[in-house]
Order: structure tokens, then sequence, then C-alpha cells
């Protein structure tokens, strides 16, 4: 699939989402993370980080329509080009160890692999403060009592559009969730939703290197990693 087709089929699901998300109940708010329950005596954690499935590119928003999406995608293409070749994982592994610590300082924590994918566990019907997927199985296979996930949707950078015309410059970008379930009731321990975006200092369009949103990226890990010290 060529890039342009892979970046429509992005914009594609996310529309769908937002769109299934409008017609759902009410969001889950931020859920402050409940040290009490980490406090208990030989309490068993797992963490699991689940990885962007795309590379570092430009996230295309507003850009509805095939054509408005093909304009704003050539407006991009540059700046893609050196995202996806020059932004590697290795930031985004320092939050997930950054996660891991944090925890770690409350009580043990151990990185798991789950038995399944988590879309593939039954629906759980809650209230708001509840998971939507039910994680209460895993008390049973795994053992554990409270599982910690951090799941990173998209980074790179961000860009809005309203139809072809830019509503702004490409800004540095990350996006994703930490929550952790208490395998006894389901409930949220913490949730937290991570949408970081750093607007570039000076002129944004310098390629091939792009440095000013080369270094809003950059900009924008280290706040999700100020963020996530604080609310854990």
């Amino acid at each position: 699939m060529t890039l342009f087709g892979q970046k429509f089929k992005h914009v594609l699901v996310i529309g769908l989402s937002l769109f299934l998300a409008a017609c759902a109940s009410a969001p889950q708010q931020t859920v402050a993370l409940n040290s009490n329950i980490l406090a208990k005596s030989d309490i068993k954690i797992g963490f699991v980080y689940i990885a962007p499935e795309e590379n570092a590119t430009t996230h295309i928003y507003g850009a509805g329509c095939l054509l408005c999406y093909g304009v704003a995608s050539s407006l991009t293409s540059k700046l893609d080009t050196h995202l996806e070749a020059n932004i590697s994982t290795d930031e985004l592994a320092n939050i997930k160890n950054l996660v891991i610590a944090q925890y770690a300082e409350k009580a043990p924590i151990t990185e798991v692999t789950l038995p399944m994918p988590i879309d593939k566990l039954k629906k759980f019907k809650g209230e708001l403060g509840y998971a939507s997927k039910d994680f209460s199985v895993l008390k049973q296979t795994m053992g554990l009592d409270v599982l910690v996930v951090l799941q990173l949707y998209r980074h790179g950078a961000y860009r809005s559009f309203s139809s072809y015309v830019p509503n702004g410059d490409p800004q540095g970008y990350v996006a994703g969730t930490l929550f952790a379930i208490d395998l006894d009731t389901n409930a949220y321990v913490q949730y937290l939703e991570i949408d970081e975006k750093v607007q570039p200092a000076g002129e944004w369009d310098e390629p091939v290197a792009f440095p000013s949103v080369t270094t809003a990226y950059y900009q924008a890990i280290e706040n999700v990693k100020a963020k996530l010290k604080e609310a854990i």
C-alpha cells in the first residue's frame, strides 16, 4: 500500500472512531491514581506496553474528503519523509520505562504479555470509572491484581485543516492512553489521556531536516514524561 493509501486509511479510521465516540455514552474522564490499592500487601501488578502501529508521520485532521486529504497530504509529504526516516521509537520506549519506574516506587511491577489482544476481551457493561472491556479474566489466567496499560497511538506531527486549507503549522505530537485496572472490580485505578501538541518555534517549513518541528516533537515527548511523573 502506498504512503498516501496508508494515511487515507488512517484518516478514515479516525473519522469512524470519532463518529462512534459521538454516538456512544459520555467519554471516560481522568481518574487520579488510587495509591491505596497499590499499597495492599503482596499485590501483583502487570504492565503492558502497546506501541503505535505506524511510524512517526504527520497526522492530518479536518481534511475529510478524498480530494481535500490528497491536497493536505501533498503539503506534508516532505515532512512525512523526514519524520519516518529520522524519528525512531526510542523516545517512546523512554516513556514506557518511566511509567514502569514510577509504578515500581509504589509496588513491584512486572512487564507481561497478554494472552489475547485487549480488543478481543469481552465487553463490560459498567458505568464511567469502569473499563469497557472485561479485564477480570486476567486475574485468574495471569495471577494479577492490577494491570497497567500504556498505549501510544500516534506520534510525529499534528496538522489541522479546514477542508484542504491549513489551520496552522504542524505541531510536535504524541497521543495515547495510560490506564490501570483493578482486576477484582474492573474499575479504573488510574485513567489518563495523552494528547500532547507543541507549536514549533519560528519557521517550520525547513526541509530536509525540519529542525523546528523535530524540536517540537522531542519537546512533546518531554512534556508527556513530565505529566506522567506528576500523575503516577
